[in-house]
């Protein structure tokens, strides 16, 4: 027969009796580590016993009924604490992940797509995902890509592509830069606007530090224009435009139907392409609500950016 007071070699404690050694030090009782686990007493005794034969030494002193932990005891339990925080952890992300279609999706995008193209998205996927939250940020390209790096935000939409090792990005072809003049102005009837058609005109630009910034630049390098004023955003560019005061370059993410019937949106020659680059990371998956949005997202821009830039265009080179 084995001698059972010796410990078995290669002996090791399993998941359950890591739980019953942590039960019993944390409730200082045999009796209430049994209420805890919800076993009777003489199970979680035999069970400490297993534990003690399999490390090979005694893991409490039994006095006056009382257990008292062994300094071994308190050294392991201080590892059995990490490895239970780790196991509820597992539990709680098992959990969100069974409540199909609940948590928190936190997106965030350049400011052009904040005008109707997200807002779209994120309706359509809150009637499908009624049990979901949105936090949704729109932010420049610098503030943008630290988030999406540092695991802050879950997915990201811009028109310029992130380019890092760490980001997973999907790309379309989908944009343009159009010139947008106020309704009355003298180039309104143009099907299209040329570089040298700006000349003496009071245009409204961008840092050229920006991405968009560094876009229109180079359409106004051909015949050496620069911005009268400056502005961060399209929006405001536009409000500018809408006020009679110049003429901007903006993407046409940002085009609107109401900025369609307050200014004139024209093509412009030559033309600037611009993509959409949707990211999120390779090393923490986006799960389920993010792959969800994805889709509704670039579902959203093949049935109605598409087609509402390539009327919108059509109908502009009109003369």
């Amino acid at each position: 027969m084995p001698d059972r007071s010796q410990p078995l070699p290669g002996a090791s404690l399993n998941l359950r009796q890591i739980e019953v050694f942590h039960a019993i030090m944390a409730t200082g009782s045999i009796s209430e580590a049994g209420r805890l686990l919800h076993v009777s007493q003489p199970a979680v005794s035999r069970a400490l016993s297993t534990i003690e034969q399999r490390v090979g030494f005694a893991l409490f002193e039994r006095i006056k009924g009382r257990l008292h932990p062994t300094r071994e005891a308190s050294q392991i339990f201080l590892a059995a604490e990490s490895i239970h925080a780790e196991v509820a952890q597992l539990n709680e992300m098992i959990g969100t992940l069974a409540a199909q279609g609940s948590g928190v999706l936190r997106i965030a995008s350049t400011p052009s797509f904040a005008e109707w193209l997200v807002p779209e998205a994120v309706g359509l996927f809150i009637k499908r995902y009624p049990e979901a939250s949105i936090k949704y940020r729109p932010q420049s390209m610098d503030a943008l890509l630290p988030q999406l790096l540092l695991g802050q935000v879950d997915v990201a939409v811009s028109t310029v592509d992130p380019d890092h090792p760490t980001l997973q990005t999907r790309s379309l072809p989908l944009g343009q830069i159009v010139c947008v003049l106020p309704r009355r102005h003298r180039l309104a009837d143009e099907p299209v606007i040329r570089p040298d058609m700006l000349v003496n005109e009071t245009l409204i630009g961008y840092g050229s530090h920006t991405p968009l910034g560094t876009r229109v630049q180079s359409f106004w390098n051909t015949v050496n224009l620069a911005p009268k004023i400056e502005v961060r955003s399209p929006q405001t560019a536009c409000a500018f435009v809408r006020s009679g005061v110049g003429v901007a370059l903006i993407d046409t993410y940002g085009v609107t139907a109401s900025l369609a019937a307050d200014t004139c949106i024209k093509p412009i020659e030559p033309g600037v392409a611009l993509n959409v680059h949707v990211s999120y990371s390779r090393t923490q998956p986006i799960g389920s609500l993010g792959k969800a949005f994805v889709r509704i997202f670039e579902g959203i821009l093949k049935s109605r950016y598409e087609p509402w830039i390539s009327q919108l265009t059509q109908a502009t080179r009109q003369p």
